[in-house]
């Protein structure tokens, strides 16, 4: 029997480990990382296969399997974000390091803490040898980070996740359970205008002015729909819309001809996708026809819409349960202000059970010296062990 599993450090060692293994995307190098897990679920005697996503870059597909049942599905994207500018990092953010009960690294609270947790959760249940309802398994994806979300694609595409399953995934929530997700659209646009001397505006179609406006038009449309949501969600709150992106312009003495913006437009329920469609192309459309330019809009993802787990679910249950079990307290039901797996699949199955639960707090995802309480590592390993036993075990 494999005892250092069953240690309490046994999650946070690991999380170093992973973090010790860039997996930095865009440049799509989960590969390295790929290959650390499953080397080290099948040394525990874990089921496990590799999924062939792009080139080299595969999903890793960990099982403990039941006896036909629906299935728990722990969800991990191994890929990160980039580092940025090292130079701003007081921390190495490859070395997991520890101080004042935090570990620092790139990944550390997005989400690498929480796919330890779920492997050491993973081989105590093999090493405890409990008979299973269904299967449990461990689904490592690459491309999270990016706008297709390619590992989470191809799992529905080879229908490796059942449509009854029970999906959990491990996203930084501060070790509360997250019941619904935002629905998460973005867009490019781009405005074409007509170069001209600084100097005889008049002569040219400026884009930069054209953008200008309907990026005012923008916020105030979102703003009018947010209104409109009285009240507004009890766990996802109100519509929200950001131009993240804006580029446009040659020169200081030119009419800008060309000017491209990104947006990034998040929305609760009950409001669909097709009305923030309509709300980006009119505005677009309308300040291009003002200022004499051509407006090109484009959506920058797939069909992202808002999930939300059914009260009634097991999952519910089998996790409220684990928390009380492990903390003592009633565990709370919050919203999930991001898009990740568990919320694709969702889409792509249509089955909405689905989750997120994980060490670390969303704030620190994506920012330099990104971090993890250590004791959070611990907890959300024995949450996660529990609430599989819960749900799955026979007996």
């Amino acid at each position: 029997m494999n005892r250092d599993i069953f240690e309490p450090e046994a999650a946070i060692k690991l999380t170093q480990s992973l973090v010790r293994v860039p997996s930095e995307n865009p440049t799509g190098d989960e590969v390295a990382l790929g290959q650390f897990v499953a080397n080290w679920l099948r040394e525990q005697g874990i089921e496990t296969s590799l999924q062939p996503v792009e080139g080299q870059r595969a999903n890793v597909i960990g099982r403990l399997p039941g006896a036909g049942g629906p299935p728990l599905v722990w969800l991990a994207h191994m890929d990160t974000v980039p580092v940025g500018d090292r130079q701003k990092w007081q921390h190495d953010p490859f070395g997991g390091e520890i101080e004042a009960g935090l570990m620092y690294g790139r990944g550390s609270a997005d989400m690498k803490s929480g796919l330890a947790a779920a492997m050491i959760a993973m081989a105590r249940l093999k090493e405890s040898g409990q008979k299973l309802k269904g299967d449990l398994l461990l689904v490592c994806t690459v491309d999270e980070e990016e706008a297709l979300m390619k590992g989470a694609h191809m799992l529905a595409e080879k229908k490796s996740i059942p449509t009854d399953a029970y999906l959990l995934t491990m996203e930084p929530t501060g070790c509360e359970l997250n019941t619904a997700h935002k629905g998460c659209y973005w867009y490019d646009v781009t405005m074409l205008g007509r170069g001209a001397h600084a100097a005889n505006p008049q002569v040219g179609a400026d884009a930069n002015r054209a953008m200008a406006e309907a990026m005012l038009g923008w916020y105030a449309g979102m703003d009018e729909l947010a209104l409109q949501m009285d009240p507004p969600h009890p766990l996802l709150d109100r519509p929200t819309l950001v131009v993240s992106m804006l580029k446009g312009g040659v020169k200081t003495n030119i009419v800008s001809e060309y000017c491209h913006c990104e947006i990034d437009v998040r929305l609760p329920p009950p409001l669909k996708g097709s009305a923030v469609n309509r709300l980006i192309e009119k505005v677009a459309r309308q300040a291009a026809e003002k200022y004499g330019v051509q407006a090109v809009v484009k959506s920058g993802t797939s069909e992202r819409p808002a999930v939300e787990c059914p009260d009634n679910s097991p999952l519910l249950a089998a996790f409220d349960q684990a928390y009380r079990q492990v903390t003592g307290l009633p565990a709370s039901h919050l919203g999930f202000l991001g898009y990740t797996d568990a919320a694709m699949l969702a889409v792509l199955t249509g089955n909405q059970q689905a989750v997120v639960f994980g060490p670390g707090y969303l704030s620190d995802a994506h920012t330099t010296d990104e971090k993890v309480e250590v004791a959070q590592i611990i907890k959300a390993t024995d949450i996660l062990e529990k609430t599989a036993q819960n749900l799955l075990a026979i007996g």
